[in-house]
């Protein structure tokens, strides 16, 4: 990836899209582009760990491992998005894993190149905080659903959360069933009974792993949305 490209990316992301174009391309010339194939793991959890990873194309499943081995699936990470940024504030070891759900391309930055700016704009600084504290809040809501919302209302919910992510009606899920599962905290077959409901109402349209939203305003008012 081109330093003007990767300046780009940067300037997207929630963490650093306040930094100067100076600061930025200093950032991108340090950064290295990888690339990941569907399936191939980007790390594992208890690895040392010391880069922030930018999502530039594809997704990346974060997750951890059960007792009895199953995933656990945390987030979902598409473009524009970071992974890392506790890694960025202290060095330590990876507190999940993170493969790729499709093929994708990501930046990473050293630890040491994203502090030397903390050190000299406290901009930076603040910029760290404020995505932490965003990442703080996503969990908070998603345990409180986890807590309070029954598995259709939660599959409602991340269908509007694609929904807004897309731009439009028509999403591409990107997940199996299981997968859906896995992030939200129930079955397989919960899942697939929540999603032929919503087709039943005729609140969606289910095509594979492309969705149609056919009612939104009904979806939202049933997730709480």
């Amino acid at each position: 990836m081109h330093d003007t490209e990767a300046v780009t990316l940067l300037r997207a992301t929630t963490l650093l899209k306040e930094l100067d174009e100076e600061d930025l391309l200093r950032l991108a010339s340090r950064s290295v582009t990888r690339r990941f194939r569907r399936g191939q793991v980007v790390f594992t959890e208890g690895e040392p760990a010391d880069t922030l990873l930018v999502v530039a194309s594809g997704r990346l499943k974060v997750l951890t491992k059960a007792d009895d081995g199953r995933d656990h699936v945390l987030n979902i990470a598409g473009p524009k998005e970071t992974l890392g940024e506790l890694n960025i504030v202290e060095a330590g070891t990876r507190s999940a894993s993170v493969e790729a759900l499709e093929p994708s391309t990501a930046l990473v930055l050293d630890r040491s190149a994203v502090w030397e700016l903390v050190r000299e704009r406290p901009a930076v600084a603040e910029q760290l905080i404020r995505a932490l504290v965003a990442h703080v809040r996503r969990l908070t809501g998603a345990n409180a659903d986890l807590v309070f919302l029954d598995l259709p209302r939660r599959v409602a919910k991340l269908l509007l959360m694609r929904m807004r992510e897309a731009g439009r009606p028509v999403i591409e899920l990107g997940l199996t069933q299981t997968e859906i599962a896995s992030l939200l905290g129930g079955s397989r077959q919960s899942v697939n009974q929540a999603l032929r409901e919503f087709e039943r109402r005729a609140w969606i349209l289910s095509e594979g792993q492309t969705i149609t939203i056919l009612q939104v305003d009904r979806l939202r008012r049933f997730a709480g949305d």
